[in-house]
């Protein structure tokens, strides 16, 4: 009987015509907690519909009225919605301050549907239109869906967070002021999104949400991101997984989109994310720390397990973080720590060097926490280093300047070839310090100030130095990130080499890196600074053009904040760092590769990641062939440097998208000539993720300071 008054109401609520605006407002109030009944489905599988005709009820019965919050699905404070003409009736108008709290119970396991009508005012990022699922501020466990106009890579997407993260998302963001269709579907782990009833993205390992989970659930709002801001029209909720078929049904009426070409590198689903990642290794096992309090170990550089991750009570690093670390917290003017770096000193304990950083502002503490393990806990012991006093001394006794000055953050601690221990330091701001420390007690001796100077000042965009001594090239060799740390902000990864740890250090074309600077004034001035250092890698693309059984293809967008490795046992050279990759927005993984040292005495970087390939003695028929070439470049940029095919020619030629000349030597090393430019490197067998075989590949690297990396393609 219920089912056909529904189909009653339904009917008249199609042949009713509102042609006037009809406001709806009321003070938010918390949403009254009733006892669950499961819901009825009908013969669909719809548990839930939201007409908006006029209210906020769900015409099935199923569920009671959604109640209108604030700015985040937990305000108090009042909010407002009203209606207007929708795409089928009536639809609720959000006006980006505002949002709906929907009854619990809405979606309780692994298989459901949800479809809905949006028509955006604004496109912000990462706001949501439809969200649920749990946040729990006390443990910081969270596990939640959010449907987003403009996620995190940038377009259209169903969004999850955070254990693990998952992208479901679209090649497009809907455009404004116009009505589009949206819906996807779960079904055990398979995921499918649709705009205007096509099926633009499909994918497996969705995680598992809401099965024994009491969720959340919300239109417009979140716990944490602006507010959606346009109108919302017809959502409807399935406890089954609808087909292609009701879909298009649902979507009738809705316009073309088109979805441009785009290049996607998939996510490794095995990978870690610890951004910023700082190398130890300690009885056998290898850690990275990063930002957020994230780490994770391995035994072999390849296989990665998560450790910890974001800053809450009860993390493994230090369980009492927010009432332990609450001086440097307090003075950072935040809730999460940035690039820190562990190091064990004499004493056989391990020490963290932690810090925190306002982010809009140097405002900056570096700190001490020590451990008897490496996995923690971790016991405070002190600031010993602040920035960002504005019109008070520093630590060098001078009023703080952060044109000149540095920001206390991204500190890499280690010990020189003759014992000392220093530490090098700084992001942006004034530019890169170095200080000794006194290895009984991890801290400056006294009467440093900040330390001497190496490079950077008046804010350019220079940050994450680390030092690597070399004993096969009798080098330090300081790493730096240049850029912007977004996807598209250009951020890559360069070096500088010197005999002595505390500089000067010179780049490949003998430039003095204290030169590395914008002008005084200036803010950001990437330009003054891209002629200096040496340039490993930036955004690039290998296509696998020529490989048609290429699962995908390769590559990485703004790799960065790196640290190394040397292994005395094997003499290997290694790189980690992360990175994000092309289409895939934000979300960030680790990445290790090998590094080599060239005939010049420069560390060159594999071009795929490593998977415990040892350099070997190459013969000519085994290097000659089609390669894919990307050219790194010199610039800081957002742009990917995509591949080009050339093929290396037995008489020594080159040919294809370039010309030159190549000559191999020594078994292994390579000297290539491109239009006109020498580059010096090494040939390596690699495994290629995206053709899944071993293929030759090569790294060289100019006078320029230029890297080119080249991956063999079968003709």
């Amino acid at each position: 009987m219920r089912k056909k008054i529904n189909l009653i109401l339904s009917f008249l609520l199609l042949l009713t015509v509102v042609s006037s605006t009809v406001v709806f407002a009321m003070s938010a109030k918390p949403v009254e907690e009733t006892e669950y009944i499961e819901p009825v489905a009908n013969e669909d599988g719809l548990v839930a519909y939201y007409t908006f005709d006029k209210n906020l009820k769900d015409a099935t019965s199923n569920f009671g009225e959604g109640e209108v919050v604030g700015k985040l699905v937990t305000s108090n404070d009042s909010g407002s919605i009203t209606y207007s003409k929708g795409m089928r009736n009536q639809a609720a108008v959000f006006d980006g301050k505002s949002g709906v709290r929907l009854p619990k119970g809405l979606i309780t396991d692994n298989s459901y549907s949800v479809s809905m009508w949006l028509n955006p005012r604004a496109i912000t990022d990462f706001t949501t239109t439809f969200f649920g699922g749990i946040n729990e501020e006390e443990t910081g466990r969270q596990k939640w869906i959010s449907l987003q106009p403009k996620g995190p890579v940038g377009r259209t997407m169903l969004w999850s967070g955070n254990d693990p993260w998952y992208d479901a998302d679209t090649p497009l963001t809907i455009p404004k002021k116009q009505w589009t269709h949206v819906a996807f579907t779960v079904d055990n782990g398979k995921v499918k999104v649709y705009l205007n009833g096509k099926e633009l993205f499909a994918g497996r390992d969705f995680p598992d949400i809401f099965t024994d989970e009491d969720s959340v659930f919300a239109l417009a709002v979140n716990y944490w991101d602006t507010p959606f801001k346009g109108m919302i029209d017809e959502l409807r909720i399935y406890d089954v997984v609808i087909d292609e078929n009701r879909i298009a049904e649902l979507a009738k009426g809705a316009a073309e989109l088109e979805a441009p070409d785009m290049i996607k590198v998939p996510l490794d689903p095995n990978g870690v994310s610890v951004h910023d990642p700082s190398v130890i290794k300690a009885d056998g096992t290898y850690w990275v720390f990063g930002s957020h309090l994230a780490s994770a170990y391995s035994k072999d550089l390849i296989n990665w397990k998560q450790y910890s991750d974001h800053v809450h009570n009860g993390n493994p690093l230090i369980p009492n973080v927010t009432e332990e670390m609450s001086e440097g917290l307090e003075w950072a003017q935040t809730d999460t720590f940035w690039a820190p770096d562990v190091i064990q000193l004499e004493d056989g304990k391990y020490y963290m060097y932690y810090n925190m950083c306002k982010g809009d502002s140097p405002r900056s503490a570096l700190g001490l926490a020590v451990s008897d393990k490496i996995e923690g806990p971790y016991q405070d012991k002190g600031i010993f280093l602040k920035s960002g006093m504005w019109g008070e001394a520093g630590a060098d006794g001078e009023i703080y300047d952060a044109t000149i000055h540095p920001n206390t953050v991204d500190p890499d601690v280690f010990y020189d070839k003759e014992g000392k221990l220093r530490m090098v330091y700084g992001s942006y701001s004034g530019g890169i310090f170095i200080l000794e420390l006194d290895p009984t007690t991890g801290k400056p001796y006294a009467d440093q100030g900040y330390g001497k100077k190496l490079l950077g000042g008046n804010h350019s965009r220079i940050e994450a130095p680390y030092i690597l001594y070399s004993p096969e090239a009798d080098y330090y060799y300081l790493f730096l990130s240049y850029g912007g740390l977004g996807a598209d902000g250009g951020y890559n990864i360069r070096i500088a080499r010197s005999k002595n740890p505390d500089g000067p250090y010179y780049d490949a074309k003998g430039q003095d890196m204290i030169d590395s600077h914008g002008s005084r004034g200036t803010f950001f001035d990437d330009a003054a600074i891209s002629p200096y250092g040496v340039k490993l890698m930036g955004n690039f693309v290998f296509h696998h053009q020529l490989g048609e059984l290429a699962k995908h293809e390769l590559g990485y967008v703004s790799p960065g904040h790196n640290s190394a490795y040397y292994d005395q046992e094997s003499g290997k050279h290694y790189i980690l760092f992360h990175t994000r990759f092309p289409g895939q927005g934000e979300g960030h993984q680790l990445r290790v590769h090998q590094m080599f040292i060239n005939s010049e005495g420069w560390l060159v970087v594999a071009p795929h990641r490593y998977r415990e390939e040892t350099i070997g003695e190459y013969t000519v028929e085994d290097v000659i062939g089609q390669y894919e070439l990307v050219n790194h470049g010199k610039d800081i940029t957002a742009d990917i440097k995509e591949s080009v095919i050339i093929k290396l020619n037995e008489d020594g030629t080159i040919s294809g998208e370039v010309d030159g000349y190549w000559e191999l030597s020594e078994g292994y090393n390579v000297k290539l000539t491109v239009d006109g430019s020498t580059y010096n490197g090494v040939f390596l067998e690699q495994w290629d993720d995206g053709l899944e075989e071993d293929v030759m590949t090569f790294s060289a690297l100019s006078q320029g300071g230029v890297s080119i990396w080249g991956s063999h393609l079968d003709e």
